[in-house]
């Protein structure tokens, strides 16, 4: 019985850190595409400025 609960506390264990550690790698994702997105938005504006300079 001693070695039934081990396996199991081992085995919870391991998944709330799994679940940690992928929390955190979709966090860390999500902030890479917002920055992606505000350097897109910061080179349309870019290029938006230029079209209108040399009209």
């Amino acid at each position: 019985m001693d070695l039934f609960l081990f396996i199991i506390i081992i085995v919870g264990l391991t998944f709330l850190f799994l679940g940690f550690v992928i929390h955190f790698d979709l966090k860390k994702k999500k902030l890479e595409l917002e920055e992606k997105k505000v350097e897109l938005e910061k080179l349309k504006l870019e290029l938006s400025n230029q079209g209108q300079g040399e009209e």
